[in-house]
């Protein structure tokens, strides 16, 4: 999935709101299986409510082919453009998400909504042309608990540079270091592609949350640690760098 990291790098390259204008220093995907689909959208609000992440740096965006917005609306537009009248509800359900305001309520009902009709919806083959990417972002240094900034900063001076360690200790760091995203494929809810390429040691249907982080190598060190001592999960290395 490649592409997937190319697209984000560029969307980085072009933003310029909210730390995202610069090209990050380091591009990685790992990746857990649930135990069910059911379990994607707890997941991902668990991983979400992390304390250490910001909630006012949570943004959703949708591309469908070379259509984006930071909205529903291509993805509306998709779905209604399949003329089935079993998916009526599905469109209802994401004009009524549309207007949540909380981006890590209106990602986590998004997820809860496609459920019920991921098989109607299901194209493997296509699973790039819709991707729904949630970004995500910690916390400015200066803001974390000590407890927190302290655990961070041994991983950062154990696995970054020592220059990227002192900026980062110094307490304001540029904002491509803190920033990530996981990506929601609505043709292929259960991401289940990355059995033919990582071997997870568990059932081939088995959903695979996909978590990808673009900045630090101790700060992603330390999110996957927190999300596996939080939910029992363990995350296996997709594509990228590893850390």
């Amino acid at each position: 999935m490649l592409f997937v990291a190319v697209l984000f790098i560029l969307l980085l390259k072009r933003k310029a709101k909210g730390g995202f204008s610069f090209l990050p220093p380091h591009e990685f995907a790992y990746g857990s299986t649930l135990k069910n689909s059911e379990t994607i959208s707890e997941t991902i609000d668990q991983f979400l409510s992390l304390e250490v992440l910001d909630p006012n740096k949570i943004q959703i965006e949708t591309y469908v082919g070379s259509n984006s917005g930071k909205n529903f609306k291509t993805l509306i537009d998709y779905v209604t453009s399949q003329k089935n009248n079993a998916l009526k509800p599905l469109i209802n359900s994401l004009n009524e998400i549309e207007g949540i305001s909380n981006q890590k309520e209106k990602a986590v009902r998004l997820v809860k909504a496609l459920l019920p009709f991921k098989n109607l919806l299901r194209d493997e083959s296509q699973q790039n042309y819709i991707i729904v990417f949630i970004y995500y972002g910690l916390k400015e240094p200066v803001n974390l608990s000590s407890v927190a900034k302290g655990q961070i900063s041994s991983l950062v001076s154990q696995f970054d540079t020592a220059e990227e360690a002192e900026k980062f200790n110094n307490g304001i760091c540029p904002g491509n270091y803190l920033v990530g995203n996981i990506n929601i494929y609505p043709l292929a809810l259960d991401n289940t592609s990355w059995h033919k390429n990582v071997d997870f040691g568990t059932s081939k249907e088995a959903p695979i949350l996909e978590i990808r982080f673009m900045g630090l190598r101790g700060i992603f060190k330390y999110l996957l640690n927190a999300i596996e001592t939080k939910t029992g999960i363990s995350f296996k290395h997709l594509d990228g760098e590893s850390i």
